[in-house]
């Protein structure tokens, strides 16, 4: 079993705080990975509240609280592909653990994919609590 590490290659706000209530906002991640064998391997990110604190330059630390698929990347072969839980089917969220996110890259149905190429553009939505 490999953990195929992704890269995050974009990183947009979609939703801030209501007047200033409140501290959660809601990024929008594009990821790409390399080659992935759905016999065993799992996808991860690393440094994503980091990465969108550097996005955003306003000297705010950012908590990692939630994550899930949004639109779909596409392999060398232009099949798509999404960013799914570690368990994939129905389990679509991705686990969080401090700043790094983890799960699988799955097909539309849920249903874990190979791809002998990289994968480029996957889209995560992202909550974070910025303090």
């Amino acid at each position: 079993m490999s953990v195929i590490s992704g890269t995050i290659r974009g990183c947009s706000l979609v939703s801030d705080t209501f007047s200033g209530k409140g501290n959660r906002q809601v990024w929008l991640l594009t990821a790409d990975f390399a080659a992935y064998s759905a016999s065993g391997d799992s996808a991860a990110l690393a440094g994503v509240g980091a990465a969108i604190s550097a996005k955003a330059r306003d000297s705010r630390s950012r908590t990692l609280r939630w994550a899930a698929p949004a639109f779909a990347g596409i392999d060398a072969s232009g099949t798509a592909v999404y960013a799914c839980g570690t368990t994939g089917g129905t389990q679509m969220a991705l686990e969080v653990s401090t700043d790094a996110l983890a799960g699988t890259l799955c097909d539309s149905a849920g249903t874990e994919i190979n791809t002998a190429g990289v994968t480029q553009g996957v889209g995560l939505l992202v909550g974070v609590d910025a303090a």
